[in-house]
């Protein structure tokens, strides 16, 4: 079956390789000289100013409160919002967004949030090095949803360069052990890994790297893609590689992936093993992995339970493995929406982490839940 499975993936990229090759030339040219000039651009009734968030927004079922809640967040933080919308807008909705907003461009959805936000920045281009801190979020999370950890003033407070929220690929990947015997007491982490990036659904760049010219001509010469893996590797993972070997620039996140291990060293082990039965993993490996020590783990050591939920935490992206823990015991304020559409034991945990929320923030969250399918699937 498995030998069959990848005759058919071999045969797959063979008849796409034309396109591929096509689209690795002249996509991004394709979007500049034809889909790029359907943009309708629009100013709000906010001024502009020198910290900029560009916001990416695809709201399949119209504008959701939550779209409006991390505009205002921005706003009270004192950054101007330029929204752009992946797709076109309900001209109510448009007012709504206007009114809280400095701008708002309407575009094709080429390219995903990275198509987005080359054009946000293209836009910028005149003000980019008079801009004191440039943030790119896009709605792939609810955001804020906890107080108390907040992402803007940790930017304020670290002054980096470079930050995300979490990062990926940095914590050493190898086969997954059979028993707690050979479950590694200690997971390195290095960011100098080839694949390690920051998460993208939200960035910060400094003034330092909006200054760089080599900055503008990243963005300006983005390969555009509408197929996701294409866009992870020269945008999700390509920003933060180019970021690293250019010019010495300090990065690092809000959830610090190296210090995990000693931040859930603080809890009893009582408190640990309630950690390892939320982790969110929607891969058959890792099911198969939590499956074969579901009966032992409670005899495990409080090191030993670490060791597992490192482990798993290697294999799996931090903002989903860890979802539950970081929200509710670091009062983490990103929650990805995928969860829910993941599969059911996923879909049921998210639901238990958002209703841990506050009144407001856990009915707003239900109410775009239950318009949209992709995330209601496996809820209802």
């Amino acid at each position: 079956m498995k030998f069959f499975r990848e005759v058919k993936r071999i045969v797959k990229q063979f008849i796409s390789l034309p396109a591929n090759i096509i689209g690795y030339f002249f996509s991004t040219i394709y979007y500049d000289a034809f889909l790029s000039k359907k943009k309708k651009i629009s100013l709000g009734n906010i001024p502009f100013c020198k910290k900029i968030v560009i916001y990416v927004i695809f709201p399949i079922n119209g504008l959701n409160d939550s779209h409006l809640n991390t505009i205002n967040y921005f706003f009270k933080k004192k950054y101007s919002v330029l929204v752009i919308s992946n797709r076109k807008l309900y001209q109510e909705d448009k007012k709504k967004i206007k009114t809280i907003s400095w701008a708002l461009i309407e575009r094709e959805n080429y390219g995903y949030d990275f198509g987005g936000w080359r054009d946000g920045i293209i836009f910028l281009k005149e003000q980019l090095k008079s801009i004191e801190n440039l943030i790119l979020i896009n709605d792939s999370t609810w955001f804020p949803i906890n107080k108390g950890n907040d992402f803007v003033d940790f930017i304020a407070e670290s002054n980096l360069d470079f930050i995300g929220a979490t990062s990926h690929y940095g914590l050493e990947r190898f086969h997954l052990p059979r028993d707690k015997e050979n479950l590694k007491s200690e997971i390195k982490f290095s960011h100098k890994k080839a694949n390690f990036y920051y998460s993208s659904y939200v960035l910060s760049f400094s003034n330092r790297i909006l200054n760089d010219d080599k900055f503008l001509k990243f963005w300006k010469r983005m390969r555009l893609s509408n197929k996701y893996n294409v866009i992870v590797r020269n945008g999700e993972i390509g920003i933060s590689q180019w970021v690293f070997k250019n010019g010495g620039y300090t990065h690092g996140s809000l959830i610090d992936s190296s210090q995990i291990s000693q931040v859930l060293n603080k809890f009893s082990k009582e408190k640990l093993f309630e950690i390892s039965q939320n982790l969110i993993v929607d891969s058959y490996e890792l099911k198969n992995f939590m499956n074969s020590f579901s009966s032992s783990i409670e005899s495990f050591s409080k090191g030993e339970i670490i060791s597992y939920i490192m482990t798993i935490v290697s294999k799996q992206i931090i903002v989903f493995s860890l979802a539950d823990f970081l929200v509710r015991e670091l009062n983490f304020p990103f929650l990805k929406k995928r969860i829910f559409n993941l599969d059911e034991d996923c879909a049921l945990k998210g639901k238990k982490i958002v209703e841990s929320l506050t009144e407001e923030v856990k009915k707003n969250i239900f109410l775009e839940i239950n318009r949209n399918s992709n995330l209601n699937k496996f809820l209802n």
